[in-house]
């Protein structure tokens, strides 16, 4: 999964809430609020990104979190986003 790039869904729409996000999925018509790290990944696959790109980010930009925690992180929130529908696999 480390090499594996990944992009939000493009029919997937997002609105901030405090230092939170909600998406909405229209095709499942389900909401999901994401906290503060989860909020961060989503952010950053608006562009195609692999977990380790998004772990280095995320471990540049919250304190105390080591790049291999970080990276642990980015996997499991992934692996949620995706069992969701709400992220996609894809190719540069």
């Amino acid at each position: 999964m480390t090499e594996t790039l990944f992009k939000r869904k493009i029919d997937v729409e997002t609105a901030p809430l405090q230092n939170d996000s909600i998406v909405f999925h229209p095709g499942q018509n389900r909401f999901c609020i994401l906290n503060r790290t989860s909020s961060f990944i989503w952010q950053r696959l608006e562009s195609p990104a692999t977990p380790a790109m998004i772990a280095t980010e995320l471990s540049s930009s919250f304190a105390g979190i080591t790049p291999a925690d970080a990276l642990q992180d980015v996997q499991q929130a992934l692996s949620t986003l995706l069992s969701l529908d709400l992220v996609v696999e894809t190719s540069m």
